[in-house]
């Protein structure tokens, strides 16, 4: 950063006789100037307590931020929140390192020399939009409005739909964000089709997501299993998540954890499987397998809740209808086989007593071979026996057996499925895997199971509306890789490795112009390297962010974002309410759900027609209309949802907003819907379990339930069950690629960080200053590493240095690394992000998800060699890292513009 913080002090030197250099302050720990000190003399100090939440990660946990002399100067948790209970991980204590960092975004910048020489001036707001706003408008004139794109994602208080609303009214289908079909999307769109749109917004399993409600209360679950698959909540989300599975535990719950390294979740876990990296979907399979040939699960909830006993037409995959055993019949009622008559026959919902469906079999009707959903189902899974799998996934056939078992015997249980499955080709067919265990299983609306309905208060992370019908059907069909990969109609996104395709080649349409709303993309981007090309040719660069990271190097307008003690949102916490507030405001930062508002105002103003409606509630009905302020925003959500404003809510935190048992309910898809006399079921067409996924099918042909126009179908049919697929780069026998790159790698959180973010915190950075390398002792021996050793890591694609930590807690084929970057070396040729950065060598091409688009970050191969030292300029001492401590900032006014 030395380059860059000169600028500011030259800033200050020229700003001086203006009374600006007030604004950058003195270290926090250091003695204040005298006249400052005298004017504080006179003060009185004050201390108060602002009840907030935490936004260092996605957990939202309860904070009482103390506040002297509008300065913060202690954080705790807040005992309250029912879901952290009190408790603050490093992340969120790191919050006043991250809000007085002296490298903080403080003012809109302008890039004044060529892209990497991190030269900026000061410029406003108002200028900053404008500038912005022209050049979206002059190239949405030459080249159309797809050719701008916009990302978030990567830690930093990301607000997904605001980007999301702002591509739509402006026109271009093109956003992206680099977790989505790599992180979390994959498991809500395949829960979503499976078990059905619910009361939250996303229904998965997720426990680093919030969700799992029933973990959080160990005194009234009846849970005895737990399943924690590719997650590790005392990495994740330890004041939350880590903090209930400890108390269940605690209760006698057991534990199965299959992760490829010991997390701590995997040292206390009854049944630990080290699988490889990228073999979930095997794994899932042989679970199946084993459940239907002992008859373990749940034969009345899978005959009469789920679709399983339907006839399926075994040519065209769809099941058959009414309409299909005569004319006239009904096209929304299914068919089963009648064991009675012998004849396939309607089954009415929810079910007719007077039939006796087969759940096995192959039959022919009017000609056609049919099967029921689960005899196909079982056909696929029985390949997948213990010794098969076993061979397949690295892994020891009894133990196996023994954490099937646990699951499916000692029940209730349920199963967490955690990020590490969405991060390679598979990941769809492994949220698919993962909900048809549960589902098949029972595990699903009863006490002790994690997929439950419980009420929702309407406040989510997602509280932008979107308005998705702005964006037309022409813009739609532009969509880079959307045809496609329908599957990311769930979150409207276009797919990341197409548009970069697209930028260096020109096909179909070459994009221009990037606003980027994040983290440090080259840190979390697969296959790194190659995007660098794809920056030389953009014609314009935005970066909003709290601080400068690799990515801003090569902007041409830097924004200050806030942290998450400036800003305000609704914060629910099970069947309460609490919400996050200004502890302070620093500077000329901006929340960027308010700067999308006010771009799209700009263009509006400089003749876009849709940003122009996107103000008008005619226009955007049934959605409010853009907002002109945070308080306007809020407010309306509030007014709308819980009948007070955000300030009223705010005082009467903790708020109940439903009593414990009205929002705590079970089997609520029994309960009767007074308009049918029947029960309401499941939140899917059928109103039952869909587990056999005909609707993926339909999905990929069309687009439905997810687009808003009907899509030109996809080049082949999703399939409508689970499937293994090899890893492209396998390190199994035959494969060329594994004599030179034997190891698998993986990747996995830590407690430390958040996807990119807090790399410049001196606290965390001299718990975890460097990236390690876990290495099995055997694969150590074969390449001449010791403990404390520093290794070259190499992929086809690139190769990287990292710290060697040599554990017998990691599979002996595969090594882990977690993603890193280093903001000390920001202004050397690396830009931070050469050095360590483990996405460098992971994998942004074919083969992709089929469904979504996924690409390779975990599972692919890698070499590992000794290397002569650290990375030049690297930080490792503790002291090394003083520059960065905290600055005195004194509070400033909200920016007007």
């Amino acid at each position: 950063m030395r380059a860059l913080m000169l600028k500011r002090r030259d800033f200050i030197k020229s700003t001086a006789v203006t009374g600006m250099a007030a604004a950058i302050g003195a270290p926090l720990f250091t003695a204040l100037s005298a006249g400052k000190a005298a004017k504080a003399a006179e003060e009185t100090s004050t201390t108060k307590i602002v009840r907030t939440c935490c936004r260092a990660c996605i957990g939202k946990c309860g904070v009482l931020a103390h506040v002297k002399d509008g300065r913060v100067i202690k954080l705790e948790g807040d005992p309250d929140q029912p879901m952290s209970k009190g408790g603050m991980c490093a992340k969120g204590l790191a919050g006043i390192q991250a809000l007085y960092h002296p490298n903080r975004n403080k003012y809109p910048m302008q890039r004044v020399g060529a892209r990497g020489e991190n030269k900026w001036k000061r410029i406003s707001w108002e200028e900053a939009l404008d500038i912005i706003a022209k050049k979206l408008m002059e190239t949405r004139e030459k080249y159309g409005a797809e050719t701008v794109f916009c990302t978030t994602g990567g830690g930093g208080n990301p607000q997904f739909t605001s980007v999301q609303r702002f591509c739509n009214v402006f026109g271009t289908p093109n956003w992206f964000e680099p977790g989505a079909a790599q992180c979390y999307m994959p498991r809500t769109l395949a829960y979503q089709m499976m078990y059905g749109k619910t009361e939250t917004l996303f229904q998965t399993t997720s426990i680093a997501d919030g969700e799992c409600a029933e973990i959080y209360f160990p005194d009234d679950t009846p849970m005895k299993t737990l399943v924690m698959w590719g997650t590790a909540p005392s990495n994740n989300s330890p004041s939350q998540g880590g903090r209930a599975v400890v108390e269940l535990r605690a209760r006698g719950v057991r534990t199965v954890v299959i992760d490829p390294r010991l997390t701590p979740d995997a040292a206390k876990a009854d049944v630990w499987l080290p699988i490889r990296p990228g073999t979930d979907v095997a794994l899932m399979l042989c679970w199946i397998n084993y459940i239907l040939e002992k008859k373990l699960y749940d034969a009345e909830l899978v005959m009469k809740w789920s679709n399983l006993p339907f006839l399926v037409n075994t040519e065209t995959k769809m099941c058959l209808r009414e309409s299909d055993l005569k004319a006239g019949g009904d096209s929304e009622t299914f068919v089963v086989w009648d064991q009675k008559t012998q004849s396939a026959r309607p089954l009415p919902y929810p079910w007719d007593e007077t039939l006796e469906p087969a759940l096995e079999g192959t039959y022919t009707v009017n000609g056609v071979q049919c099967k029921t959903g689960f005899q196909l189902l079982k056909e696929r899974a029985e390949p997948y026996t213990l010794e098969e799998t076993a061979k397949i996934c690295w892994l020891d056939s009894d133990r196996i057996e023994a954490g099937i078992k646990l699951y499916a015997e000692n029940t209730p249980s349920g199963i967490s499925l955690g990020v590490a499955t969405d991060q390679h080709p598979n990941s769809v067919q492994a949220a698919m895997g993962a909900c048809t265990l549960d589902l098949i299983m029972g595990n699903v609306g009863r006490p002790g199971s994690l997929l439950q309905n419980f009420k929702c208060s309407g406040f989510d992370d997602s509280m932008v509306p979107p308005l998705n019908h702005f964006l037309s059907e022409e813009q739609l069909n532009k969509r880079l890789g959307g045809n496609e990969y329908k599957g990311m109609l769930m979150w409207w996104f276009a797919h990341a490795s197409t548009l970069l395709e697209a930028i260096l080649t020109g096909e179909p349409y070459k994009p221009r112009v990037w606003i980027e709303r994040s983290g440090n993309k080259l840190a979390t981007l697969a296959n790194a390297s190659a995007w660098m090309e794809a920056i030389e040719q953009m014609d314009f660069i935005v970066h909003m962010y709290m601080y400068p990271t690799s990515f801003s190097a090569y902007a041409d307008i830097l924004l200050p974002a806030k942290e998450w003690l400036e800003t305000d949102f609704v914060i629910p916490s099970l069947n309460m309410l609490f919400v996050r507030q200004p502890v302070t405001h620093l500077w000329e930062t901006m929340d960027e759900t308010l700067f999308w508002a006010k771009l799209a105002k700009r263009c509006g103003e400089l003749g876009h027609e849709g940003c122009r409606d996107s103000f008008d509630p005619a226009k955007t009905a049934p959605e409010p209309p853009y907002w002109n302020s945070m308080e306007e925003f809020h407010n309306g959500n509030c007014m709308h949802l819980a009948g007070m404003t955000f300030a009223e809510l705010a005082e009467k935190v903790p708020f109940e907003f439903f009593p414990y048992r009205e929002w705590k309910q079970y089997y609520t898809y029994k309960k009767i819907d007074p308009g049918t006399g029947k029960p309401v079921g499941f939140g899917t067409a059928t109103k039952k379990l869909q587990i056999y996924g005909e609707n993926f099918i339909t999905l990929g042909r069309t687009g439905a339930p997810y687009a808003t126009y009907p899509l030109p179908p996809a080049s082949k049919d999703y399939d409508p069950l689970p499937y293994f697929m090899e890893p492209h780069e396998s390190p199994l026998e035959g494969n060329e690629l594994v004599k030179e790159y034997p190891l698998v790698m993986t990747n996995g959180r830590l407690p430390y960080f958040h996807h990119t973010t807090l790399r410049n915190i001196p606290w965390l950075r001299e718990i975890y200053p460097v990236p390690e390398l876990w290495i099995h002792p055997k694969a150590a021996a074969t390449y001449g590493i010791s403990q404390g050793d520093w290794v070259w890591v190499e992929s086809k694609r690139g190769k990287i240095r990292a710290k060697a930590l040599v554990t017998e807690g990691i599979n002996p084929g595969v090594v882990y690394m977690e993603r890193f970057w280093t903001p000390e070396t920001l202004d050397t040729e690396t830009h931070g992000w050469r050095e360590m950065n483990v996405n460098i060598l992971s994998k942004n091409d074919a083969p992709f998800n089929d469904v979504a688009g996924t690409y390779t970050l975990r599972g692919y191969l890698v070499k590992v060699s000794k290397a002569d030292g650290p990375p030049k300029g690297v930080w490792l001492k503790p002291g090394d890292f003083s520059p960065w401590l905290p600055e005195v900032s004194d509070p400033t006014k909200e920016v007007e513009v």
